[in-house]
């Protein structure tokens, strides 16, 4: 069966068992069930599927049973449970994934060590070199190279594997999970790799003793454990939200979290990061955007005619109100004071990502544990990095630098290193002098913040863990194989964890206010109308809201939020300019012609106005109207020379065919495009000059932006306003097959 297939199924198991289709998803696992083969599962599927026949009966029948709903739900969860074991067996049969293979070793390990479940600690595969360490006497060396502490990282490596990819969770586990948790042999760096064994075995496997886990390691560690748990719990309730409700455990625990002082706060500072994480992908798509040129319109506009959008530009008319506030603008972001390729960095957009991207190819990377592996100073990738440096290199200063900054992520800090390793040595001088120097600065501003605000420090892991997380969905050689949790939409808020924890209005606004600062305006929109219709009504929210669906090119509904807003009476001139664009954009240029009216009461000279009210009268076709207007733009910015364009062609229309020819003639002085050149043609034909008009259709047409069918097809619109103006209609062919053997000369 197709890997597709099978999620897709899986998928829609799940949906349909969370719409309470029950039939539906009886009948859809059924089939999967029979292409795994499992006769075990087949029988459990009959039990379940007679179950619920016989409490659809009894409940028809109007037999009463005070627990028919415990038994309701106890069915979809071993629906879910069974969906979730069919789901692994055909995917290893049928995907080839290496992740399979590990498994497969994992439970070879596990019969050779006599159990094939673990029970107790005895049973697990590694506990013989387990309980050398879990001794109160046992001590690490400080050299990373030692054996010992080679021996230790194996341990770990086994550690991680079994919790990452052990399915369901046996009494065994969980008694490893709580030594590992509590024993401090276990340094922090390694219990944050099983809390991200944990995560990734829980995004690939449901399990509610793995929930219970991350929930004890967030309550009961080091910062840095403890946020990495809480970024595991976030995603994993985010991504099995729909079947939380049959899970009163995990609706008991997180109630309890929401007495914890500053959850709220860490909880918005997660999902605005995991928002930022974003900024990623739309990097990369204004890249492919402005490489890969937009495919030109095959029927021209009077708007590409006489280029009007750069006499008023569009991101003009999508210009922000300059009264709103910046929510992020006095941003406290732990390096805000520095330059804005650092601030952009730390804030998520991954400005790194592309140059790092090309440093994940060393062996390190192909262990999954590295990673996920926190930057630590007593490690022996520093050490056979730096191994040849001379003696007057401080390496432990520039090791504590490394590791204490928080504009590199952990996985980039590695491969920092290790592409430091394999430089040449004046290169890697050079490299680690200006390293050294940029970080001491940053580092300096770093910790003075730091010292102040412990909820600085915690943001610094939220960002380098879940940047960390990033790479590894994203640039991982086996990333295939894992579901991205970076892909789809990331709606955190609209969850069950986040209307749990979270009450305070101002976390979800704040949300919102940084969806809107990044031009997710869809998100930005969703937020913000469910903060307007639970009574949240000011006059910003419903401004932000029209201008979300102005962006979104939604002109009708964000009229009518535009009408509310006009209602407050505040930022009128702005209210008053979008008015005018959405009624413009509808077609209704005479009610766009009303607001530009009033906006030019309030603020006379400004020339973006009078350039709109001279386009509202172009295109009501109010010639003489419209070059009043233009003519002021001329006089109030007389270097904006791009309105000799639309002046000329108003000309045109008036039939100042001399007036005309005097205003391209002055616009062709400063630039012409291909449109220009055919109207300044029109304006020569209809003055008798034909050679003079043939010229001109000639160079439009060898414009690099043009060609003869896309002059052949702008020709022929403009056709009605020739004849108007007195061009023979049978002349109109003879010029254009003139025209087509002039080319091919």
């Amino acid at each position: 069966m197709n890997i597709n297939i099978i999620r897709k199924h899986t998928i829609t198991i799940n949906k349909l068992v969370a719409r309470k289709k029950i039939k539906e998803a009886l009948e859809l696992l059924g089939k999967l069930v029979s292409e795994s083969g499992m006769g075990d599962l087949t029988s459990e599927l009959e039990k379940l599927e007679s179950t619920y026949e016989n409490m659809l009966k009894y409940t028809l029948e109007g037999i009463k049973d005070p627990e028919r709903q415990k038994i309701y739900n106890r069915l979809l969860v071993s629906i879910l449970q069974i969906n979730d074991q069919v789901k692994e067996i055909l995917l290893s049969k049928n995907s080839g994934w290496q992740l399979y293979t590990y498994k497969s070793d994992l439970k070879t390990k596990q019969k050779l060590s006599g159990k094939t479940v673990a029970e107790n600690l005895n049973d697990l595969s590694f506990n013989k070199e387990l309980k050398k360490v879990i001794k109160e006497n046992f001590t690490l060396s400080s050299d990373p190279t030692s054996e010992d502490v080679k021996e230790f990282e194996t341990l770990v490596a086994n550690i991680f594997d079994h919790l990452w990819l052990t399915d369901k969770y046996s009494d065994g586990d969980l008694e490893l999970t709580t030594m590992l948790r509590k024993n401090q042999n276990f340094r922090w760096h390694d219990k944050s790799l099983f809390v991200s064994a944990i995560t990734l075995s829980l995004l690939r496997y449901f399990d509610l003793h793995k929930f219970n886990i991350l929930f004890d390691y967030y309550i009961d560690n080091t910062r840095e454990v403890s946020q990495r748990a809480l970024i595991g719990l976030v995603f994993n309730l985010f991504k099995y939200n729909q079947r939380l409700y049959l899970y009163p455990e995990i609706i008991s625990r997180l109630k309890t979290l929401k007495d914890k002082k500053g959850i709220q706060k860490e909880i918005e500072a997660i999902i605005i990061q995991v928002i930022r994480s974003k900024e990623t992908e739309k990097i990369s798509r204004k890249l492919r955007d402005e490489i890969i040129p937009e495919m030109a319109k095959l029927q021209p506009k009077l708007e590409d005619k006489l280029d009007l959008k750069n006499l008023v530009p569009e991101d003009l008319m999508d210009e922000k109100n300059p009264a709103w506030k910046t929510v992020f603008e006095e941003s406290d972001d732990l390096f805000g004071k520095v330059e804005e390729f650092t601030k952009l960095q730390m804030e998520g957009a991954d400005v790194f990502m592309t140059a790092f991207a090309n440093l994940k190819n060393f062996d390190f990377f192909q262990k999954t544990i590295n990673w996920l592996l926190p930057f630590h100073p007593e490690n022996k990738i520093i050490d056979e990095s730096l191994i040849s440096e001379e003696d007057s290199f401080d390496k432990t200063a520039f090791v504590d630098g490394l590791y204490h900054t928080g504009f590199l992520c952990n996985s980039d800090k590695y491969s920092f290193m290790l592409n430091v390793k394999r430089m040449p040595e004046m290169q890697k001088k050079m490299m680690i002098e200006l390293f050294n120097a940029e970080m001491e600065g940053m580092n300096e501003l770093a910790e003075s913040d730091e010292l102040i605000d412990q909820f600085k420090r915690d943001k610094v892991i939220y960002t380098q863990y879940l940047q960390d997380l990033y790479r590894f969905f994203k640039l991982q050689p086996d990333k295939t194989e894992f579901e991205d949790i970076f892909s789809g939409g990331l709606d955190l808020y609209n969850s069950t964890f986040f209307n749990i924890l979270v009450d305070d209005t101002t976390i979800l606004r704040n949300i919102a206010e940084y969806y809107f600062e990044k031009d997710y305006f869809e998100d930005a929109l969703e937020i913000y109308n469910m903060l307007h219709k639970q009574g949240v009504k000011s006059f910003e929210i419903i401004e932000k809201i029209a201008y979300s669906y102005q962006r979104l090119r939604k002109w009708d509904i964000a009229l009518e939020y535009y009408k509310q807003a006009e209602l407050f009476e505040k930022n009128r001139l702005w209210v008053m300019k979008k008015m005018g664009l959405c009624y413009r954009k509808l077609g209704d240029n005479q009610k766009a012609l009303e607001y530009y009216k009033e906006a030019e009461k309030i603020n006379p000279e400004d020339l973006y106005i009078q350039a709109l009210i001279g386009r509202c009268y172009l295109d009501l076709k109010d010639y003489e109207t419209a070059l009043k207007y233009y003519f002021k733009v001329e006089y109030l910015d007389p270097s904006k020379k791009n309105v000799l364009r639309p002046i000329a062609w108003c000309y045109f229309m008036t039939n100042k065919l001399k007036e005309s020819k005097k205003y391209y003639i002055k616009l062709f002085k400063h630039e012409a495009n291909k449109y220009d050149y055919i109207n300044f043609g029109h304006v020569e034909w209809c003055l008798g000059k034909k050679k003079d008009a043939i010229k001109l259709y000639v160079k439009s047409i060898r414009e690099k932006d043009n060609n003869l069918k896309l002059f052949m097809e702008s020709f022929h619109d403009d056709e009605p306003i020739l004849i108007q103006k007195g061009i023979d209609p049978d002349e109109i062919p003879i010029m254009l097959d003139y025209l087509q053997y002039q080319m091919k000369g």
